[in-house]
């Protein structure tokens, strides 16, 4: 393409008024999306007409219509037979395609080359394909050939705009008469000087974050009341923004092809007042990266001039974020949950980290590498971090990540040093997961906790002459914690395979465990006693067992929270107060065995049959094996202390 002072003089005095033809070449272009939407709008109205569907408002707005009759186009749209659609105003909003693209097109023929040729000769051929819409009828297939994108179909009307549009775009570019802290402008007004800065400031206080990508271009102009801000953000065809400053109210038009990628952009915006309306999909080219891509606007009425100022310098700051967004998502996506990986990236944008230096350094392969060198079993790809070492940990180093990556490229540090920097901070997280395991044992021992209450309450609820549905609503929820302490087991035992040192970890919750299913159990047989004409005498005794049982988890609780402190860094008080708590456990494990002596004697005593011998005797030394098996997990807990401390 020519430089922009060999257009001017080739054009003469046609040339000075070349930049108001392109500006206004591109208003057209906006007018023209709008009616294409318009249209297809209309049509599946006609094919689906008890869905709800937009008027379009905003975008007529957006795109500087005043005509607010067409607001009523979807709505009165119907099928008139087959193959047909009745549109209301169908030949004015036809004609308005006609006229829009000849606008489109004047300042491109107005160059007289070969581009200009092939571009007349195209309107020639597809002016004439644009129906009359007589009646407000018109073909569906009509609506398809002027709307359809795909290349290697035939030409068609909108890819004849697509065309014309990224030939107006290059024409303007040649066309800037400045450049204002960076951004390609021409045609601006009174006033227009500052906001341009305005918005420049902050696409430049962040753009050093992109680092060597492409993009970020801006080009500003002016069009009648409005002044335009374009930004090409990176490199994909749909993937654009445009803000339309009018007085002081600020509408923000977006496009991609990724709708995360759009939401989360909205999301940056968050507490800033911006309204947006309905995001719509649209058919894109066939050389887009998705034949589908989004739109959203967004608006903004500012306070005042330093309030316009200040959003407008938000909004540039913004931009760098997206850039190779969904590649940081997707790299992120192996190591946590989805939502997980999208709030990380939110959250280095909220603080201006960014992702792109995370992906320069290598992405998920540093992150593999740091996992392979931190853990005891290598690391398989795709193998989720949030499972080693917890969805908080995982975002918490994933947080820190980002903000090291970019700080550290941004000083200039070497590379290697910062991918180093980032494997030990990963290994120091797998050494701090041995704390994990030990919360998600206190985390089942609670469980166990539990179960016992609920053994103890049916049993006094019973002695009570409480309804049987109550009891039978304990057992469901007794094994309902079963199945999550079950959960927390295999949680135990898949992470302690990742872990330096951590057999300890599955011997000790496997031993718990086995507590808390006698619990479990005795929930079961407390379910019988019903069904059978019961003692107060022997179920009291009951009573007792089930309190000595649930006294006993508690001390092992406090026990499992005590050893955390002296791990963490021995004290003579903390060494104390867990030894308290491990010798209340086995303490109550021998009063368990005396209760169980003297459950039975009551038990063969008061028993009137053998059915009521047989369901007592199994509750009984249920919840004796439950304290048994406590005393034990006590006893691997001390031992490990006293191990540590000898070491």
């Amino acid at each position: 393409m020519p430089a922009k002072k060999e257009i001017i003089g080739e054009l003469g005095e046609e040339g000075l008024i070349l930049p108001t033809l392109v500006n206004n070449a591109l208003a057209a272009n906006d007018r023209i999306k709008y009616f294409f939407t318009l249209l297809q709008a209309a049509q599946a109205r006609a094919e689906n007409p008890h869905a709800d569907f937009s008027g379009l408002r905003v975008e007529r707005e957006a795109a500087g219509i005043e005509t607010s009759i067409y607001d009523r186009v979807v709505a009165e749209s119907e099928s008139a037979g087959e193959g047909v659609v009745r549109i209301p105003y169908a030949s004015r909003l036809l004609g308005e395609v006609r006229e829009n693209m000849r606008e489109m097109a004047t300042p491109l023929l107005a160059r007289d080359d070969a581009d200009a040729a092939g571009f007349r000769q195209r309107l020639e051929a597809l002016e004439g394909t644009i129906p009359a819409g007589e009646g407000d009828l018109v073909e569906r297939a009509a609506i398809e050939a002027i709307t359809a994108g795909q290349r290697g179909e035939g030409d068609s009307i909108h890819l004849l705009v697509m065309d014309m549009h990224r030939a107006l775009n290059r024409l303007q570019g040649d066309l800037a008469s400045e450049v204002i802290d960076g951004a390609m402008a021409y045609l601006l007004g009174d006033g227009d000087r500052d906001l341009v800065r305005a918005f420049m400031s902050g696409v430049n206080r962040t753009a050093p974050l992109k680092f060597d990508h492409p993009g970020l271009g801006t080009t500003a102009t002016r069009n009648g009341q409005k002044l335009l801000l374009q930004n090409d953000i990176g490199m994909t065809d749909a993937h654009v923004l445009v803000i339309t400053i009018e007085g002081r109210t600020v509408t923000i038009t977006y496009t991609d092809i990724h709708m995360p990628r759009l939401q989360f952009f909205q999301g940056l915006f968050e507490g800033r007042g911006v309204k947006w309306a309905d995001t719509l999909s649209k058919k894109g080219a066939a050389g887009f990266e998705k034949k589908i891509y989004h739109l959203s606007t967004g608006t903004y009425a500012a306070k005042g001039d330093d309030d316009l100022a200040g959003f407008l310098a938000f909004a540039g700051s913004r931009l760098v974020f997206l850039i190779d967004w969904n590649r940081a998502r997707k790299r992120l996506r192996n190591f946590l949950l989805t939502k997980d990986a999208v709030a990380v990236l939110k959250w280095a944008a909220d603080n201006e980290f960014g992702h792109m230096g995370f992906l320069l350094l290598g992405g998920e392969k540093m992150i593999y590498d740091a996992m392979e060198m931190s853990s005891r079993v290598p690391m398989r790809y795709g193998e989720p971090l949030h499972q080693i070492l917890g969805r908080e940990r995982s975002i918490e180093y994933f947080q820190w990540v980002l903000r090291v990556s970019a700080t550290g490229l941004l000083a200039h540090k070497s590379r290697l040093l910062i991918q180093d920097e980032i494997k030990a901070e990963l290994l120091r997280y797998f050494r701090s997961a041995h704390e994990g395991l030990m919360e998600i044992c206190e985390e089942h021992a609670t469980l166990t906790i539990s179960v016992a209450t609920v053994v103890r309450e049916a049993l006094q609820r019973i002695q009570m002459g409480g309804d049987v549905s109550f009891i039978a609503r304990s057992a469901q929820r007794a094994k309902k914690w079963e199945s999550e302490a079950d959960l927390a087991v295999t949680k135990v035992r898949t992470l302690s395979r990742r872990i330096e040192n951590a057999e300890f970890y599955p011997a000790l919750i496997f031993t718990a465990d086995d507590a808390l299913d006698f619990l479990e159990e005795a929930s079961f047989f407390v379910t019988l006693i019903p069904s059978v004409t019961f003692s107060r005498k022997i179920n009291q005794s009951l009573v007792e067992m089930a309190e000595l049982a649930e006294r006993s988890a508690q001390e092992f609780l406090k026990a499992l929270i005590a050893s955390q402190y002296v791990y963490k860094g021995y004290s003579r008080d903390d060494m104390q107060e867990f030894l308290q708590a491990i010798d209340h456990v086995l303490s109550l494990e021998h009063q368990s065995d005396e209760a169980l002596r003297l459950a039975q004697k009551t038990i063969l005593v008061e028993s009137r049959d053998w059915k009521e011998m047989q369901v007592y005797g199994d509750l009984a030394r249920t919840i004796e094996e439950s304290t048994n098996s406590m005393m034990k997990a006590a006893f691997l807990l001390r031992d490990d202390i006293m191990e540590r401390m000898n070491r």
